[in-house]
């Protein structure tokens, strides 16, 4: 079965890193991407091909995302 791979990029006490997770389909990693993602940007994979950067955008209540 295929997956993909959810690629977060955190700040973890003032060091970046990233959190790798793998997720069943796009849309499941949106949602991962929603509740995880406070503010920044995350990556899907599908193996070695990108499939899209995603970029969290607006204050506590009104975020949207934009995919590139």
């Amino acid at each position: 079965m295929r997956r993909i791979q959810l690629s977060i990029e955190v700040d973890r006490c003032g060091r970046d890193g990233l959190l790798e997770l793998d997720v069943l389909d796009e849309a499941t990693a949106l949602l991962v991407a929603d509740i995880n993602v406070r503010s920044g940007s995350a990556e899907m994979w599908d193996g070695d091909r990108r499939l899209a950067r995603l970029t969290k955008h607006g204050g506590a209540h009104a975020t949207f995302w934009q995919l590139g």
